[in-house]
């Protein structure tokens, strides 16, 4: 494979799209179970140390695994990419984990998944697209049911709260280098480079914000079993599984779908972590999910009734040139 790629190439699809869908909905149910596995080890080891951990175990399984595959399709532009994925998903990632140590998991994951309504006004940046006032009622009603979900009885926000609203943000531009970056790269090598990335920034800052985690902490069988869970399916397939749908699915579907995350999280927290759920709370959960659902059903509908080819991702003219200088610079 050459050094230089075209990112606008068409991307042919071995696998009916039934599959995709299926592989990004178990995922988002891996990811809603994290929130209840790893909020013991973040408090105990430290967001940051859990994040370097997870990414840097699961890069070394995925090479070892496929180190002959990656050998023969690494090249600069993969690199690239994985590089530029890799720094917002420790940011992501990163600030959802620091997020979940001042809140409880199902605040956390349903306040955390409001990237689906940020990511239009984070590609209105990117590519000067406006959004459309869907977007805006939708943002004004999620706004809402954030209120309702993170306001105290005082009325204050805790700080847990804030920062897990900042990760819907933070993982809205992940979505976005994915797809101006990813093109036709090779999924396998660009999320290894990814999570080599997020991983060793993790490892960094954990160093100084918490110091060397305990070596008690992080041989207790109580910490092995959360960070096996996290690493092989919260991160080597449920990772590998988000990068391979969104080069096959519509950026519409891949945020709807990926909003079942929060669903997840908070169903497996009332039935593990024993959460006391309020009619305000789930009051807010209805809106926020609401506003994610009516955000996205434009996009579905007009994917409907002027459909794409399914054996193609075709990008609009003028972001096709976008793209292109993306790609070569």
């Amino acid at each position: 494979m050459s050094d230089t790629l075209d990112c606008t190439q068409p991307v042919r699809r071995a696998l009916p799209l039934w599959v995709y869908r299926t592989a990004l909905i178990a995922a988002t149910m891996i990811w809603g179970g994290n929130f209840v596995v790893a909020k013991p080890i973040v408090e105990s080891l430290g967001s940051f140390w859990v994040i370097g951990i997870r990414f840097i175990c699961a890069a070394t399984i995925m090479l070892v695994l496929s180190f002959n595959h990656v050998c023969r399709h690494i090249n600069r532009q993969a690199i690239k990419a994985g590089v530029v994925i890799g720094l917002f998903a420790f940011l992501g990632f990163g600030s959802q984990f620091l997020g979940l140590e001042g809140t409880t998991p199902s605040r956390n994951a349903f306040l955390s998944a409001c990237y689906c309504i940020t990511t239009p006004f984070l590609w209105w940046l990117v590519a000067h697209k406006r959004p459309t006032k869907r977007n805006m009622v939708c943002a004004l009603i999620c706004v809402v049911g954030i209120g309702l979900v993170s306001l105290q009885d005082e009325m204050g926000m805790s700080w847990g709260d804030g920062v897990s609203v900042l990760s819907a943000f933070l993982y809205g531009g992940e979505i976005i280098a994915i797809a101006l970056f990813m093109g036709t790269n090779d999924v396998l090598v660009v999320t290894i480079v990814e999570l080599i990335v997020a991983g060793i920034l993790g490892c960094v800052t954990g160093v100084f914000v918490s110091g060397l985690p305990s070596v008690e902490t992080l041989t207790s069988p109580d910490t092995i079993w959360r960070l096996a869970y996290v690493v092989v399916l919260g991160t080597c397939f449920a990772s590998t599984a988000q990068n391979t749908a969104q080069k096959h699915l519509q950026p519409a579907e891949i945020g709807l779908l990926c909003s079942l995350e929060s669903v997840f999280g908070t169903l497996f927290s009332m039935l593990f972590y024993n959460e006391a759920i309020t009619v305000r709370m789930l009051s807010g959960f209805a809106l926020i999910f609401a506003a994610i659902a009516a955000s996205e059903f434009r996009g579905r509908r007009r994917m409907k009734s002027d459909p794409m080819p399914e054996e193609s991702m075709e990008i609009e003219p003028e972001e096709k040139v976008r793209v292109e200088k993306a790609c070569e610079s």
